[in-house]
């Protein structure tokens, strides 16, 4: 069981622990300020979700990437019916 309440909680665990990149989606490809990435170039994907307290709909989902050049971070989507369908489908393509 993840002992992480909330997402900015495991967000700044990860930044601890070198995942210190704020990836974002944009153009079918996973970018950061200076870099972007294809989904071949995604090595390792892990996924945390979570829901809201004060509302059990309020879902999301932060995925803890890193890439083939070495960059580590997070990005950090809706899950469910609020999902950016275009980052999950990147997600799911790199994972397989």
């Amino acid at each position: 069981m993840d002992s992480m309440n909330t997402i900015a909680e495991k967000i700044e665990e990860l930044k601890n622990k070198g995942f210190t990149e704020d990836f974002f989606f944009e153009g079918g490809k996973l970018k950061t300020e200076n870099d972007s990435f294809e989904k071949e170039d995604i090595t390792e994907i892990k996924e945390y979700r979570f829901e809201g307290k004060s509302n059990p709909d309020d879902l999301s989902i932060l995925y803890q990437i890193t890439t083939s050049s070495g960059k580590k971070g997070t990005i950090a989507d809706g899950f469910g019916p609020s999902a950016n369908q275009e980052l999950t489908e990147f997600i799911l393509q790199a994972e397989s």
